[in-house]
């Protein structure tokens, strides 16, 4: 009987652990499956969050202006930036390193409100713009859950392809189209939007509130069911 109740009890703080680990992750902390191994370039808008280890650079930074403009927030008890326009631009000032890298995981912390969802409730797409101009190609990061509009600021992983170009091979994210290179307008335009300044466009979220953004190799931040899977209700 003895030995029956030690099992038992062994069982409940084994669930119990496990239900912990897939829990609510703290937004106050970067979520503890992030890997050391891995190279991250990210920004904490707020200054709240510090590199994780020696392989986190701080080389990520919003731009604002035109279509992708942005303004300042607080809500939820923290500072971020607001989204005004249509996209969101997030410029990498060593986005080579992405050159070498056919997926990118990128991690945000977002806050929960109806920027989320579209009129009827449902949960909008993250869809992201990888590559320079003249040819900027569109990749589907996927939704969230419609339980993540719960007015707390949560954190949130989405992995993307970073496909080849046809004309060079090159990769979308970590080069320059050369055609931008040869076109002073084009390259203009691809270095102040930040589209590869080398970097990556969040697309269709108006009024999206963004606290932290990063970008890593895959398996930097975890997995996606690791992430994803931990709304705060």
């Amino acid at each position: 009987m003895t030995r029956t109740l030690q099992t038992a009890a062994f069982l409940f703080l084994t669930l119990s652990q496990l239900h912990a680990q897939v829990g609510s992750l703290d937004p106050e902390t970067l979520p503890a499956t992030i890997r050391s191994d891995t190279k991250v370039h990210f920004i904490s808008i707020d200054g709240s969050f510090k590199a994780a280890n020696t392989n986190w650079q701080p080389t990520l930074h919003i731009l604002t202006g035109g279509d992708h403009a942005t303004e300042p927030v607080t809500i939820g008890g923290h500072t971020g930036v607001k989204v005004n326009g249509i996209k969101f631009n997030t410029a990498d000032d060593s986005y080579q390193l992405w050159a070498s890298q056919h997926t990118i995981d990128i991690l945000m912390q977002v806050y929960g409100d109806e920027a989320l969802v579209d009129e009827h409730g449902k949960p909008r797409y993250f869809n992201f713009l990888t590559g320079t101009l003249p040819e900027p190609i569109a990749v589907d990061g996927g939704t969230v859950t419609k339980e993540l509009v719960n007015k707390k600021w949560n954190w949130v992983l989405f992995r993307i392809p970073n496909g080849l170009r046809h004309m060079d091979g090159g990769r979308l994210v970590g080069t320059i189209h050369p055609k931008a290179k040869g076109d002073s307008n084009i390259a203009g335009v691809s270095r102040l939007s930040g589209q590869n300044g080398g970097t990556i466009r969040m697309d269709g979220l108006h009024d999206l509130k963004v606290r932290f953004v990063a970008f890593g190799e895959k398996g930097a931040f975890g997995e996606l069911e690791q992430i994803n899977g931990s709304v705060q209700k």
